[in-house]
């Protein structure tokens, strides 16, 4: 019967229920009716308990009643619970687990401890629980042969944190690797430092394994830690100063690259001027559900002022243009693996949304710092978080 169901058994009847006074309580001795057994070879033993609810039964029946002022309720109550107050005590009070149940070995000492509701059976049930933990040391497993399949693996890790992956590959040159099963507890979107524990079991019947090959597998739990691998950078700050530079640079070379190829007047180009950057950095993978196939993990906006003088009506022009790199890696050793010839602009197509005119005059960018911000940083904070380094 199912521990809720004595709770609500119980329930039925809380309100008619009281207290003995006056009267010696039956104290109930809960170890002497716990048998632990281990079966199966030498490091893959396991370990069984069991209850001997008809010792108990014969012990106890008609000792253990309910605490109830009307002796029909105690029958309706045994009646709906199928059960004597005994077996219910049991049901609603008792409950206990091995600490340790399996892949056991000669010599392992397991642990069999107890959670029971103490003042639950002195209240309804007018006893007294009288448990300890029960400590038991495994014999008496099949000693056979071992192998450590362990020994016939590799797992490897790739990729780039925070999607770091596991690679667990097997050498089937060895006989037994061929019924040898091993996974992963993490596999996917990991990091440097992350734990990963890989479990090895037999595929099939351990007794099979044993006659084909007259061995037990010896390690079944090995853990790896990941490291060395690079990771994308989350802000500036990780980037070396020369990439930095050079990344500006390039920037800069792209749009006079484009002045001069597609301004009438190059020559009305005053200065162009790097004054800082956007770095957006996506939100962990916790609160963002992404794949790396289809996902940048990281920006930097390269910011520049431009000024310039307008043809018609001739004034000078002062506005905003960008490029921006994507997914920087930072390697183990600090290095940044980036390529800086690799930029992208600011679109100069017929019908790009980056453009402003000046009297008949169309320029690529963006008229204030806001408009560029908004449109390239903050209209993604639901993705992205981001630093700003940019002054006028």
């Amino acid at each position: 019967m199912k521990k809720i169901k004595g709770f609500i058994l119980l329930g039925m009847i809380a309100l008619a229920m009281f207290a003995l006074t006056g009267c010696g309580k039956t104290t109930v001795n809960l170890n002497k009716y716990i048998t632990i057994e281990c079966a199966g070879y030498d490091s893959l033993g396991t370990a069984s308990f069991s209850f001997d609810y008809e010792a108990f039964e014969k012990d106890y029946s008609g000792k253990i009643k309910l605490s109830s002022k009307d002796s029909n309720e105690m029958k309706l109550l045994g009646l709906l619970s199928g059960g004597s107050s005994a077996e219910l005590l049991l049901d609603v009070c008792v409950s206990q687990n091995l600490d340790q149940a399996r892949n056991l070995s000669n010599g392992d000492t397991i642990t069999l401890t107890w959670n029971c509701e103490d003042e639950m059976a002195s209240e309804y049930f007018n006893c007294k629980l009288d448990y300890s933990d029960i400590e038991y040391k495994v014999t008496g497993l099949t000693e056979v042969g071992k192998f450590n399949p362990f020994d016939y693996v590799e797992v490897s890790f790739s990729e780039t944190e925070p999607y770091i992956i596991a690679t667990i590959t097997q050498n089937y040159d060895q006989p037994e690797m061929q019924y040898i099963r091993f996974t992963a507890d993490k596999e996917h979107n990991l990091c440097n430092g992350d734990i990963v524990t890989v479990t090895a079991s037999i595929s099939g019947s351990v007794d099979t394994f044993v006659e084909n090959y007259g061995v037990v597998i010896s390690e079944t739990e090995r853990t790896y830690t990941v490291e060395g691998l690079p990771h994308y950078a989350t802000g500036v700050a990780e980037i070396p100063s020369d990439v930095m530079d050079a990344m500006s640079a390039k920037g800069e070379e792209v749009f006079r690259a484009y002045v001069a190829n597609s301004w009438n007047k190059p020559e009305n180009l005053i200065s162009v001027t790097y004054i800082g950057n956007y770095f957006l950095t996506a939100k962990p993978l916790e609160y963002v559900t992404r794949s790396k196939s289809f996902w940048t993990e990281n920006y930097v906006y390269l910011v520049y002022k431009i000024t310039a003088t307008n043809p018609d009506p001739e004034e000078v022009v002062e506005y905003y243009y960008y490029v921006y790199y994507g997914d920087i890696e930072i390697q183990p050793d600090g290095s940044c693996s980036v390529d800086v010839n690799t930029c992208t602009a600011p679109d100069t197509g017929w019908f790009s949304t980056e453009t402003f005119k000046v009297g008949s005059y169309t320029y690529v960018g963006y008229e204030s710092l806001e408009a560029l911000k908004e449109n390239r940083v903050t209209s993604h904070v639901d993705e992205y978080e981001y630093t700003i380094s940019v002054q006028e």
